[in-house]
């Protein structure tokens, strides 16, 4: 029993060390961790208030549509006409947004490279320390 107890340790033990677990503390310090709040930078990106203009009016339509529609159909009917109209939407949010979304990581992987910076986190995330590189993000997507 205790000699399967020691092989258990030492397999933890030399599992532990192959994970990097015990390198020492001097080996991340050349790490670089920025940040940026993508929030305020995705909502003040210049196509941002035509894309939500455009959603907004897309809810509406599709609302309208499902007024207009629904008091003909049964439960069923109903159920597969929001469906319908709630993929819809999604597949318009995700042609709208997205091509804003690949403008604004393009630019965080820019600016992250050009301050020298490794690792770039949300800035919910950050408690304290780190570069804030929003400004920056902000400024290479020509937000307002």
């Amino acid at each position: 029993m205790k000699k399967q107890l020691m092989a258990l340790v030492m397999a933890l033990l030399v599992c532990v060390g192959c994970s990097g677990a015990l390198v020492p503390a001097t080996a991340y310090a050349a790490e670089t961790i920025g940040y940026v709040d993508l929030n305020t930078v995705f909502s003040h990106h210049p196509d941002f208030a035509s894309a939500r203009a455009a959603m907004s009016l897309e809810q509406q339509n599709a609302q309208k549509e499902f007024q207009e529609k629904a008091p003909s159909l049964d439960d069923n009917g109903k159920r597969a006409l929001d469906n319908t109209l709630t993929e819809r939407i999604a597949k318009r949010e995700q042609d709208l947004f997205d091509p804003i979304r690949k403008k604004i990581l393009t630019a965080v992987h820019k600016v992250a490279k050009e301050k020298g910076i490794n690792t770039v986190l949300s800035a919910g995330a950050v408690v304290d320390g780190g570069v804030d590189i929003t400004n920056d993000v902000m400024k290479a997507v020509g937000a307002k």
